[in-house]
């Protein structure tokens, strides 16, 4: 990959009207460009200004990633808003639900209120401790990405004596669990 250093002024990449240049570094790859500028950061003011550097990273690809969005309920602005209007009605209907049962409005608006507040807390800590108990947090779904792709890339890196090996050791180790279960070789 060949880089090389050109010298720009910082306002074409930062956007501002600094005439200082500094140096760019521009990389071609195969069908992806990288462009990295390092730029010093304007100094706020007051006594406590330090000369800190700012990079900017711009990446440009041929390739078009095909976006996939989550279709679960929740996880989109229509659905977000069906939520905040159905815990409004709700609160609406409890409130004159309590009011026609002979409650006093203020004391309905305080029930209400808990009601509604100790609903949504619950409900959320119980989401919390469900994806806790079966395993589905965001760190645990990307260390199990992360391990399926490294033994995928180890997988193509093989060659193909080294996967009829791989191959072999596995049927011996499926036949020796099945014998030791005193069951017939699986095949």
């Amino acid at each position: 990959m060949a880089t090389v250093m050109l010298s720009k002024p910082c306002a074409v990449l930062l956007g501002n009207a600094s005439t200082r240049r500094s140096p760019l570094a521009f990389s071609s790859g195969s069908s992806t460009r990288a462009l990295r500028a390092v730029a010093p950061r304007p100094a706020p003011a007051g006594p406590t200004s330090s000369g800190r550097a700012v990079a900017l990273v711009v990446r440009a690809s041929n390739e078009e990633k095909q976006v996939v969005y989550n279709k679960e309920f929740g996880y989109s602005r229509k659905d977000v808003i069906l939520i905040g209007v159905g815990l409004i009605a709700l609160g609406y209907a409890l409130y004159y639900g309590l009011q026609a049962g002979g409650m006093e409005p203020g004391m309905a608006g305080n029930w209400v209120q808990l009601i509604i507040f100790m609903g949504i807390c619950v409900g959320w800590v119980s989401t919390y401790i469900f994806r806790v108990a079966t395993k589905q947090m965001t760190y645990v779904k990307q260390l199990e990405q992360y391990e399926e792709a490294v033994m995928r890339k180890r997988v193509e890196e093989m060659t193909e004596a080294e996967l009829e090996q791989l191959a072999t050791e596995v049927d011996t180790d499926k036949q020796r669990k099945s014998a030791a279960r005193g069951g017939a070789p699986q095949q």
